[in-house]
């Protein structure tokens, strides 16, 4: 490894359990990885309006079921098999799946679901794109069921359904922010020893910047895509990069290209 991060400090804004990836990423080239996670999913409070999405779901009365992130396929899936008692690859045999990202992708794939359509550009807009190059005019007859989280925008929805087609939003899991940073790390960003920040959505960022406060503005913030970097700049934040696509890869490459100049 070239080392390209030695000494420098790098904030992941994400839940520990998704940022061991990054982590490692960060560490292999020397960097010192700080996670700060500025949200945390839960259950839904209230599960009964999920069952019902996932009981029609089984019984055909969708043709796509629509996965936006990986929390969403974690929080839907292990919810079926709790309640259903059956395995959760059951669900791809009775809808078409369609999955918003890389990542989320990957994680259907490891639960052994077939994924039927993955956008080139992994946003909500992407998606519509590639299901309507897919299945054309036939759309504005179709039924989708979206698994989302508690907040975030309905563009997807929006648009199917400015097309003509059916859509169903179901929340799959609550995301709440998380009330107060860890001290050490609101004191490394006060005293500016934190060399960049990694964020991999608009609601992360713009938790961050609140748990870290003015001094997280002068952190250099580098953005899983342009929605997310946009959200930054909203909050005076300064973004350092961009990734080219939607993917813990990407976004790591996108730090090493910055400090390897």
């Amino acid at each position: 490894m070239s080392q390209t991060l030695k000494g420098k400090t790098i904030l992941v804004a994400r839940e520990r359990e998704r940022a061991d990836e990054m982590t490692k990423l960060l560490e292999a080239e020397g960097g010192r990885a700080l996670v700060q996670p500025p949200i945390q999913t839960l259950p839904v409070e209230d599960p009964s309006e999920l069952d019902d999405a996932l009981t029609a779901a089984l019984d055909r009365e969708f043709d796509w079921a629509i996965f936006s992130s990986v929390n969403g396929v974690k929080f839907a899936l292990d919810r079926l098999e709790e309640t259903k008692k059956i395995d959760a690859r059951e669900l791809s045999t009775r809808v078409a799946i369609a999955a918003v990202g890389a990542t989320t992708r990957d994680y259907l794939r490891e639960r052994g679901l077939t994924v039927d359509i993955v956008p080139q550009k992994f946003d909500a807009d992407g998606l519509v794109d590639a299901l309507f190059e897919g299945i054309g005019k036939t759309i504005a007859s179709q039924k989708f069921l979206s698994l989302r989280a508690s907040r975030g925008r309905k563009t997807l929805s929006e648009r199917l359904t400015s097309l003509g087609a059916t859509v169903r939003e179901t929340i799959a899991y609550r995301s709440v922010d998380v009330e107060a940073a860890e001290p050490g790390i609101v004191e490394a960003a006060r005293e500016g020893r934190i060399d960049a920040g990694i964020v991999a959505s608009s609601a992360s960022a713009s938790a961050v910047l609140r748990l870290l406060g003015e001094s997280a503005k002068g952190i250099p913030w580098f953005a899983i895509s342009e929605l997310t970097a946009t959200a930054l700049r909203k909050e005076g934040a300064r973004v350092g990069g961009v990734a080219r696509e939607a993917t813990a890869r990407a976004l790591f490459e996108s730090v090493l290209e910055t400090f390897s100049k």
